[in-house]
Formats: C-alpha cells, structure tokens, sequence
C-alpha cells in the first residue's frame, strides 16, 4: 500500500528560504502534496509559493502565529501522512 504525504510549511516572509527548499521538494518528490500557509506575509511568500508546480498557497490576510497557520495547513492536507516542516531550511527535505 502506498501512503499519500502531505507537506505543511508555515511561512511568514519566508520568500527567500521558500525559493531554496521548495524546488528540493518538489523534485525529490513530485507527488506530494505541497502545502505552504503563508501567514500574513509582507514579502513576496505568497507569490514564490504560487510559482511552485503544484504548490498549494493558503493566504492569512493577517498573521495567526505558527499555530493556526499548522491547523489551517493540516485541515487542508490530504495525505495518508503529515509532514511539518519550517521554511527556513531548517529541516532538509531528505528527512521526509
């Protein structure tokens, strides 16, 4: 049985880590479901995410903290598996 994976990133401002780490996901595994939430960004998060294939951008108009920015990815997510990871490159997509 294969289980589907569900990627939740929240982000606030996180353009430039975002335009590194996003790539590396997509590649190594390009059936994910990729989810970032960006979370009331003043940077260009919002549009780096929907330049990603086959990104999913959820926007938060106004920041919601990195707690309800996980629950509105997880509520979205519809993998078999939910994998949180951070936008600043501090978890390596290999660990997925």
């Amino acid at each position: 049985m294969h289980e589907s994976i569900s990627v939740v990133i929240p982000a606030k401002n996180e353009a430039v880590g975002l335009a590194q780490i996003l790539p590396k996901i997509t590649n190594q595994y390009p059936d994910v479901e990729l989810i970032v939430v960006n979370d009331g960004s003043s940077d260009s998060t919002a549009e780096v995410v929907r330049n990603t294939r086959g990104a999913i951008c959820i926007d938060h108009p106004v920041s919601v903290g990195n707690g309800g920015s996980i629950k509105s990815g997880a509520r979205r997510a519809t993998g078999d598996i939910i994998v949180f990871m951070d936008a600043d490159g501090q978890h390596m997509p290999e660990d997925i």
